[in-house]
């Protein structure tokens, strides 16, 4: 059975999983279907017998700590983070307000994506790009490739030494419960958490005198991310890619990859693949 200590949701507790808590990454809930939980190699098991819509309602409730307006914002982009970092991905039908989704309704999937905390995965990163001089880095990787699990090692290495502001858009990096971050984010990091990743930028460089700033997965921030750099302040971020050449396709990382110091892909468990230095 998964640690309800791990997983603060008692509306799990009939799952029973053979593997240790350290090798989940998932743990996929559908009405009607049993639950799947996924593990870090993505291998995928069945641990339970069938969850009702209703059981999955009463999950989802719990979740928002039944106060589901509460958590209005966090649904209308598809998720909510609980405490320890761990996401909950949405699933059911989308309720639109000019244009816009609004809110979920018929809740008929969750996906906990488990946030894990390994120690000294990120200091092959460091010792290779950090250790001598700042740099700005964009680090690319498939889903479930452990970009976050990196990202927050990172910021605990650099935190050591620099002032590192983390743009918590999700509450995964720093899986802060009213504010305050519950990982090891490192001794001189700040936290910034749900907040848009352009608007905390440009909020952390009013603010917070940043040597870095780190944020997970960029999307159409390359204004806030150029701005940043031309300003001295290191950014490292986050962005799906299976190597450099779709960083160097993607439209959301295309513009702004040439003002970062170092690309690097990661493989399977947060493994070096690919880098390169110098910008585009």
């Amino acid at each position: 059975m998964i640690s309800a200590v791990k997983i603060p949701l008692k509306s799990i507790a009939k799952i029973r999983v053979s593997m240790p808590f350290s090798s989940v990454a998932e743990i996929r809930l559908r009405a009607g279907r049993p639950c799947v939980v996924v593990d870090i190699y993505g291998e995928m098991s069945v641990c339970s017998q069938p969850f009702s819509a209703e059981e999955i309602a009463d999950c989802f409730a719990e979740i928002c700590r039944y106060s589901v307006h509460s958590y209005q914002d966090e649904i209308s982009r598809g998720f909510v983070t609980l405490d320890g970092g761990h996401r909950v991905g949405i699933c059911g039908t989308a309720v639109k307000n000019n244009g816009k989704i609004d809110f979920f309704k018929d809740i008929s999937g969750l996906n906990i994506r488990i946030a894990h905390e390994v120690k000294g995965c990120a200091d092959e990163l460091y010792e290779r790009f950090f250790a001598d001089k700042p740099r700005s880095l964009l680090l690319g990787g498939a889903p479930m490739s452990g970009k976050t699990t990196l990202l927050r090692d990172l910021a605990r290495r650099l935190g050591e030494r620099h002032r590192v502001t983390l743009i918590d858009s999700r509450g995964e990096l720093s899986a802060s419960v009213h504010g305050t971050p519950t990982l090891d984010i490192g001794l001189n990091t700040d936290a910034l958490c749900g907040c848009g990743k352009s608007e905390g930028i440009m909020m952390a460089l009013r603010t917070m005198s940043p040597e870095y700033i780190i944020c997970d997965e960029i999307g159409n921030d390359g204004a806030a991310v150029e701005q940043a750099l031309f300003c001295g302040v290191k950014i490292i971020a986050a962005a799906h890619a299976a190597n450099l050449r779709e960083l160097e396709l993607r439209p959301q990382t295309r513009s702004v990859m040439p003002f970062f110091d170092v690309a690097v892909v990661i493989g399977e468990r947060g493994r070096l693949i690919e880098s390169r230095e110098g910008g585009g």
